[in-house]
């Protein structure tokens, strides 16, 4: 199998074709193809230097590199969509409840559009599998399953979400994470959803868990999480204004007084406007859903997939599904709290009204 990452000059990018190299994913006669996002804009000669600086530090691993700038040029049976514009680090950019989401589906939709055409016209009889990175999430799942089947499309953003969930519940127990099961649903944003009920950890019998749970819970207030999750922000964004230099060191100290599922939501915040950003934890868990697609193993995880009726949405949405090299259909939320649902709920009402105003559909 073969990878195409679209934006592969951007820092995330740059960042997964490491990982992807270093770990091994592809065979030394598999291709990894980078793509320039926009031959006018994005430099598109880093491509051919980035390629040669990969073959000296990875000679002895690396695949077949290919570099292209002409979207009917993919050729990646895994296409990784990194490409657009991102978050910006300048304060001003914020909102009342964070980064200006609107601004970035403005300036990412066309190169949405642009992709997902490009793919459908010249890959319709062998459709790839499309892994979402740029956001907003949902919005790229939604154009590109316009020209894909919605099987074959999925966003990162509630994978990655459930990972840090289940960083944040093992710190706490003083675990490693991967004994930690438990999914963030919902957008991968302000809106995201935290699936308290879906959360078990290996080794620990029901009572043990239970006590466990009812301290990991104390400072949850499940039915206002998302009131909750805008008023820290709102004090995060204080810190951070009136301190460029010590504010982000302060700010992440009052993001470890806040309960779990909130700071699944406040800490990449953090250190997005401390300008660290997050390229290591989105490029690790891209590589991490791309070695599940690789397997094609049938696994459960959560990731945007395009909902037709499934929890009565009709939306992208992060979901928990079946995953086995595609989507092969999502698990169904019959073991969730009614607390739960609502909230479910209302993430889907707020991303139905964005993607109405983003696409005037």
């Amino acid at each position: 199998m073969d990878i195409s990452i679209i934006g592969a000059t951007g820092g995330c990018g740059r960042e997964m074709v490491n990982q992807l190299i270093r770990d091994r994913i592809l065979e030394r006669t598999e291709v990894l193809q980078l793509v320039s996002s926009n031959p006018n804009t994005s430099r598109p000669h880093l491509l051919h230097g980035l390629r040669a600086d990969l073959q000296d530090a990875y000679a002895e691993i690396i695949p077949q590199i290919d570099v292209t700038s002409d979207p009917d040029d993919i050729i990646g049976d895994v296409i990784i969509m990194t490409a657009g514009v991102t978050f910006s680090t300048d304060m001003a950019d914020m909102d009342s409840r964070g980064v200006n989401r609107d601004f970035l589906a403005k300036n990412n939709i066309e190169i949405f559009e642009k992709f997902a055409k490009a793919v459908y016209e010249n890959r319709k009889d062998n459709p790839p599998v499309v892994i979402i990175v740029t956001n907003p999430v949902e919005l790229g799942v939604e154009i590109f399953c316009r020209y894909l089947p919605r099987e074959n499309v999925i966003g990162m953003g509630a994978y990655s979400d459930s990972l840090r969930f289940r960083w944040e519940i093992a710190s706490e127990l003083g675990i490693k994470r991967q004994r930690v099961q438990g999914y963030m649903l919902g957008e991968h944003g302000s809106w995201m959803v935290p699936l308290w009920s879906s959360v078990r950890v290996q080794g620990f019998s029901p009572v043990e868990w239970k006590i466990a749970k009812d301290r990991l819970m104390e400072k949850c207030d499940l039915e206002k999480f998302h009131e909750k999750l805008a008023e820290e922000q709102r004090k995060i964004i204080d810190i951070l204004s009136s301190d460029h230099i010590e504010g982000p060191g302060k700010a992440l100290q009052h993001v470890r007084t806040c309960s779990a599922d909130l700071r699944v939501g406040l800490k990449p915040f953090v250190v997005h406007f401390s300008e660290a950003k997050t390229l290591q934890a989105t490029a690790t868990a891209t590589t991490e859903l791309v070695k599940a697609v690789f397997e094609g193993k049938a696994i459960e995880i959560a990731v945007q997939y395009k909902l037709e009726g499934e929890e009565g949405l009709h939306i992208p949405f992060g979901s928990r599904v079946i995953l086995a090299g595609k989507v092969e259909r999502v698990v169904p939320s019959d073991d969730i709290s009614e607390a739960e649902m609502k909230l479910i709920h209302k993430s889907g009402q707020v991303i139905e009204r964005k993607l109405r105003e983003w696409t005037d559909a």
